[in-house]
């Protein structure tokens, strides 16, 4: 009967601990919400893409699982993903995006991701 309390009791706080999980891999990231200007592709997204991205994004085959990002089409195609991916900084790789940066794709994106 004991053995069967103490289980009870680890199976409660178990599932108790499992609930409040908390995220802590993005807590100090602070992404500017506010997009004043419009944000544009070739001078902005562009540059960023080619700095950062085509380490891997190149179309070459060398990473099978990354998409090719050299032209607009493509990226225009991810750019919710793009988003996202920088956002919770899983991209780039090296992780060296400003929170400009960062931002800065976030606003291209919500603006409609224009070929501007």
């Amino acid at each position: 009967m004991k053995n069967i309390r103490l289980l009870y009791i680890n199976l409660i706080l178990g599932t108790i601990l499992m609930a409040c999980e908390y995220n802590v891999e993005n807590e100090d990231v602070k992404v500017d919400d506010q997009c004043e200007a419009e944000v544009s592709y070739s001078n902005t997204l562009s540059p960023l893409i080619n700095v950062n991205c085509m380490p891997c994004h190149n179309g070459d085959g060398s990473y099978p699982l990354a998409p090719d990002l050299r032209t607009y089409g493509a990226v225009e195609s991810l750019a919710g993903l793009i988003k996202e991916v920088t956002q919770s900084r899983r991209m780039p790789k090296n992780g060296n995006l400003t929170n400009a940066e960062i931002s800065a794709i976030k606003c291209w994106v919500d603006q409609g991701a224009m070929n501007n």
